[in-house]
């Protein structure tokens, strides 16, 4: 089992964009996550030009980030991020979002995934990935999963 596996035991419904899926999912064993239920959505000229628009305005906002963004103002899905800054947008854009460490701990709190198969996962995002903000993210939930199982001492 992967670390993407147990979203899917959520009531939620994971949607990506056609682009990311393409160039992120599809060879991390894509077809396995769209038989446990990710929705591909594709963005339309409309969207796509819009996205490309507030990545020039924003440039603290990677291709992806705006994708996403406009797939989340254009459907009225829920954002989830991980750049504070796309989190500024959607709040001026009224979009609902949420940052990444809340997936995973509705992970836990769901017990669809352990506290060491997390701790795992977010342990290796930390010295793997590419992406500052997501390593960031990672390492701060880390931290935060770490005293939370940790036992409080009074």
């Amino acid at each position: 089992m992967g670390f993407l596996e147990p979203l899917f035991n959520l009531p939620i419904e994971v949607n990506v964009t056609d682009f990311l899926y393409e160039r992120e999912l599809k060879n991390y064993d894509g077809q396995k996550l769209l038989k446990l239920g990710l929705q591909i959505q594709s963005l339309d000229p409309e969207m796509a030009t819009f996205a490309m628009q507030y990545c020039r305005s924003n440039t603290t906002l990677c291709q992806d980030e705006g994708y996403a963004f406009a797939l989340a103002q254009k459907s009225e899905f829920i954002l989830l991020i991980i750049n504070p800054e796309l989190g500024k947008l959607a709040e001026i854009e009224h979009i609902q979002y949420y940052p990444l460490s809340l997936l995973f701990e509705l992970m836990l709190d769901r017990q669809v995934i352990s506290y060491d198969f997390l701790q795992q996962g977010l342990s290796n995002i930390t010295t793997m990935t590419r992406c500052h903000l997501l390593r960031k993210e990672a390492e701060d939930c880390l931290f935060k999963i770490i005293q939370r199982k940790s036992p409080k001492v009074h």
